[in-house]
């Protein structure tokens, strides 16, 4: 998978002051931390939790953002938005997108 619609490298690179070692730690932080919540996700969706999902989106979004996972970012805030009008009917899909550009990324940076 081709990660550049899903992460701005040059705001990554910003970030780090252009530390390509500092820039994979936060990512392979990003992607543990990611991974635990989209679980906790999938657990709100079997448990039809709409108050939980909102949380997990929440930080998903939030966390995102922070190391310019913006492909990410965008999933989460709609996955929180369909949260908060009551729906998880693409909560399914939309949680494993994000599972994707995870694996893609743990892959590329090597988790």
């Amino acid at each position: 998978m081709e990660l550049s619609p899903f992460i701005d490298w040059d705001y990554l690179a910003e970030l780090s002051g252009g530390d390509r070692e500092f820039e994979q730690e936060l990512l392979l932080t990003f992607v543990e931390d990611a991974k635990s919540h989209l679980g906790a996700a999938q657990a709100a969706v079997t448990r039809q939790d709409l108050d939980a999902m909102m949380r997990e989106a929440h930080h998903l979004k939030g966390s995102s953002g922070n190391v310019g996972a913006h492909g990410i970012q965008t999933l989460a805030a709609q996955l929180e938005s369909e949260a908060k009008q009551g729906s998880l009917d693409n909560a399914p899909k939309l949680i494993s997108e994000m599972q994707a550009i995870c694996t893609a990324l743990g892959q590329q940076i090597g988790s």
